[in-house]
């Protein structure tokens, strides 16, 4: 037997080897590639622990269900600059290395944007975008206002008639904010009273020279006008002369501003995750540009609304509306 099968036998054996050395080679060089592409990580990078990050983490989640997308871990800054960078240098000295970088709040998205030049970042919830140079090959990022139209498809729809919007900002934080609202005030038909300020002591008397001129005051996301020590005076002001303030925040809307027109935190959320599916489906799209928020909420103060004469009926029927309060 064994002079008569040995040699075959040998042979056999070595050629069954031979093509199971080749399949196994085949399946590393080409077929791994695909499997590890198959699961496509991401991982959560929040500034801090606030209502509205964590509402569009809850968004993003949702929309990773059934997406083929796994998220590796969720990471918190605590709002701590030095806190924020050991935290990022961990992430990076560590073995996880994912796919995209969904960065939530500004300071999660200025050190992000520092240390993965390399890797697809998504960002939200980072107010006024514009002044962080959040720009790159490899960045995305949806926007945390509402487009100045949109803004005032809403602001036309209470004013009617009255045609006079006020806003005082400091050109250094919002000159291109108001460089575009000019523009689109014309397609408005709105007279756009602006206010330039230098600092937040300059907002009051801004604010008195102006009153007695406007139907409305608009605040937009601008860090010198908009403070602790500025918003009871604009409230007392305002109220004083039962003026409306249109705004971008809903926590205004609940300290005393007529209404908000600002992003569905959610929904960024959300949105965010169809732009990381985009990226991920394909490695040769890095960046998406920055885009607009897909859906919007108006939050209005009902009581405002009776204080200053308005009469909310025209936008209560608006899809997605809270009333405060409630």
């Amino acid at each position: 037997m064994a002079k008569k099968y040995g040699k075959p036998h040998r042979y056999l054996y070595l050629t069954v080897m031979f093509w199971f050395i080749l399949a196994s080679l085949f399946q590393t060089h080409f077929l791994i590639p695909h499997a590890t592409a198959a699961e496509n990580t991401v991982i959560i990078i929040r500034s801090q622990q606030i209502t509205a990050y964590n509402e569009a983490i809850k968004g993003f989640e949702e929309g990773c269900k059934g997406k083929n997308i796994s998220i590796k871990a969720i990471y918190d800054l605590h709002g701590d600059t030095e806190e924020g960078k050991r935290i990022i240098q961990n992430i990076k000295d560590s073995r996880l290395k994912p796919r995209v970088i969904l960065a939530i709040g500004v300071l999660a998205a200025t050190l992000v944007k520092e240390q993965f030049p390399d890797i697809p970042i998504v960002f939200c919830m980072v107010i006024n975008h514009d002044r962080f140079n959040l720009q790159g090959a490899n960045i995305t990022g949806i926007s945390s206002e509402a487009s100045i139209e949109d803004q005032f498809t809403i602001f036309k729809e209470i004013l009617g008639k009255n045609k006079n919007v006020g806003v005082i900002y400091d050109p250094s934080k919002t000159g291109k904010i108001i460089s575009e609202a000019t523009i689109a005030a014309k397609k408005f038909e709105f007279n756009l009273i602006k206010t330039e300020v230098l600092s937040e002591k300059e907002v009051a008397s801004a604010l008195k020279n102006i009153i007695n001129k406007i139907n409305a005051l608009w605040m937009i996301p601008d860090s010198t006008v908009i403070t602790k020590n500025t918003l009871s005076v604009i409230a007392k002001i305002t109220l004083e002369h039962r003026l409306p303030i249109f705004c971008t925040s809903d926590a205004m809307v609940k300290a005393g501003a007529l209404i908000s027109v600002s992003p569905n935190y959610a929904y960024t959320g959300l949105q965010a995750a169809l732009i990381a599916q985009t990226l991920l489906n394909d490695p040769t799209k890095t960046s998406l540009g920055i885009k607009q928020p897909d859906k919007l909420k108006l939050t209005l103060n009902t009581q405002t609304a009776e204080i200053v004469g308005i009469n909310p009926s025209s936008i209560k029927y608006f899809p997605d509306v809270v009333l405060y309060p409630q």
